[in-house]
Parts: C-alpha cells; structure tokens; sequence
C-alpha cells in the first residue's frame, strides 16, 4: 500500500531535472467555417524563462521608479491614476509578447509571419481581445500541465 502511495504523486525528481520542458499552449483566435482554428498564438507558461524574466524586468522598473522622487505617481489624482492604469496595461502587453513564442496560421501574401514585437503590437492593438485572452490562458495552469 505504501508503493502505490508514493506512486500517486507527484515525483519531485522532476523539479530537478536539468531537461526544463516548456509545455506550449495555443490560444486559439480565429477560426474557419467549419470551427476548426485557423490562427492562434503558441505560448508558454508563468513557469518559464520567458514569464520570469519579464515579471523580474518590470517589477524592477516598478520600484526604481517608485524610489525616485521625481517619477512618483500620485494616484489620488485623475492624472496619476490615469498614469497607474497605462503602466499596468503596458505590463500586460510585455507579458502577453514574452510569452509568446509562435503564431501558427497567421500570413502574409501567402507566407508564415515572423513573430516579431511589432508583429504582437500590431495584432493586439488592433483585436485586444487577442491580449487579454492570453493572459486568460496563461492564468489557467492547467493548460501547462504535463499529462
């Protein structure tokens, strides 16, 4: 009984593997007429690099600039609020492009897109649906898990 215990978790042997496998999740986002996926965008998630590096990133700006007199934010005013919610939209938009590391179905004349920042730019400030439904998906630690 003991072994079938031990069995049915999870083997922590896998947190030190020196192989990291990033699971890559699709967001689907547009469809044909049929309903099956025609573009979607590949991310990874919260546990990779990618995710990492950009919280580590935008968290230190956050508090560099919070520690300077001069670029501190007062939030009690239309203009300071306003201030906060921009900063944390582009947060978002930093996020949602790190993790993004394909972009199957989407062309050009013909031709796969190079997935490029301004490539993400350009989608997400025309469908910002398209944002906001990545970080969904990365909130959704399910669609990273191993099988």
């Amino acid at each position: 009984n003991a072994v079938k215990i031990a069995s049915a978790g999870f083997d922590i042997a896998l947190l030190a593997s020196p192989e990291k496998i990033a699971k890559v999740h699709t967001v689907e986002v547009a469809w044909d007429a049929e309903g099956n996926m025609s573009a979607g965008f590949d991310i990874v998630g919260k546990d990779s690099t990618q995710y990492r590096d950009v919280i580590r990133s935008t968290s230190v700006a956050a508090i560099k600039r919070s520690q300077t007199k001069k670029e501190q934010i007062d939030a009690k005013t239309e203009k300071g609020a306003g201030t906060l919610y921009d900063l944390g939209e582009n947060r978002n938009r930093k996020i949602a492009i790190a993790v993004t590391v394909g972009a199957p179905g989407f062309v050009s004349n013909g031709a796969p897109v190079e997935l490029t920042e301004g490539f993400l730019n350009l989608c997400f400030d025309a469908k910002p649906t398209w944002e906001a439904a990545i970080l969904a998906a990365l909130d959704a630690e399910a669609n990273f898990s191993a099988i």
